[in-house]
């Protein structure tokens, strides 16, 4: 029988979960060249929400943890091919050739042509589930020096510690809530870049490329690949072009499993702190496990010597 046991209701795990996962949070930032197109992008994250089940396994399932966008802005580059108006011969004369011409104008020739950003704060949702099993941990602070004894290190509140890690056994994100609005601020977003593009142009000019080309809001999403379901189209790139869900995954899975315990004890365990000239009391321990059924966490240890 072990000399040392802790038992945690799932309700009381719950707020242990609460506590590492209020604790998950990075961003990240970068560009990347999407076929036609060039996004550069910056997005935080954060978690909220979440359901804890214990499971008769002996694992942990984790359902409807939702991943909160803050930020997350995009800026789209676009490359449209270059087009050139004018330059036609207004006067002809035999053996002297074209004597007066037409301006000729070239538009598009950047790369990219339009810069588009979008503030999708806010507006993008994804939930995590997950299985996951409890690893046991024994933990040297990096900080306690060779020569320090097991008082010293308490002092220096550098002491070894057991850890209780939520280690993955699968994790999914899925895509649950795309905004509404998004389709919206996109199309003002490109029908404010192009009108900004094309405004140092006079208004014949801008007449004839309009003429040319059609409605250029349509032009520039047929360059950006959108299909009809803006949802589509942003998920992939979200997910696919960027990479931002595997990262989230990735950032999810090593805070739980490598920074954050669910729970934690220092060894040897203090049973009495000082009392005068008397030094604190402390014990180690040994054979440490944990243990799940659907109704709580089990932790036991024996005393070493």
């Amino acid at each position: 029988m072990a000399h040392f046991t802790v038992a945690a209701s799932e309700r009381t795990f719950q707020e242990l979960f609460t506590f590492v996962r209020d604790n998950v949070a990075e961003s990240t930032s970068g560009s990347a060249d999407a076929g036609p197109f060039s996004v550069a992008w910056a997005a935080g994250f954060r978690l909220e929400g979440g359901s804890v089940d214990l499971q008769a396994d002996g694992t942990v399932r984790i359902d409807e943890l939702d991943v909160v966008y803050d930020p997350l802005s995009l800026t789209l580059g676009i490359d449209i091919p270059r087009i050139c108006i004018g330059g036609f011969c207004i006067i002809w004369i035999p053996f002297a050739g074209c004597v007066l011409r037409a301006p000729r104008i070239c538009i598009f020739e950047a790369d990219p042509d339009i810069s588009i950003p979008l503030n999708l704060s806010g507006l993008v949702t994804s939930e995590i589930s997950g299985a996951f099993r409890i690893n046991t941990r024994y933990f040297v602070d990096p900080m306690r020096t060779p020569g320090m004894t097991d008082l010293d290190a308490e002092d220096a509140g550098v002491p070894n510690k057991w850890q209780f890690m939520l280690d993955p056994v699968w994790l999914d994100i899925d895509l649950i809530d795309i905004s509404d609005t998004v389709g919206n601020i996109l199309d003002a977003a490109i029908d404010t870049a192009v009108d900004g593009l094309l405004g140092f142009l006079p208004g014949w000019a801008r007449d004839l490329i309009k003429a040319i080309l059609g409605p250029i809001v349509d032009l520039v999403r047929a360059i950006l690949d959108i299909v009809d379901d803006i949802d589509e189209w942003l998920s992939n790139l979200l997910g696919v072009s960027i990479g931002l869900f595997d990262f989230v995954l990735t950032v999810v899975a090593d805070y739980l499993a490598n920074l954050f315990p669910l729970f934690e004890f220092e060894d040897p365990y203090p049973i009495l702190g000082y009392n005068g000239p008397l030094i604190p009391v402390k014990v180690p321990m040994r054979d440490v496990a944990v243990g799940i059924d659907t109704d709580e966490m089990t932790i036991t240890a024996n005393v070493g010597a």
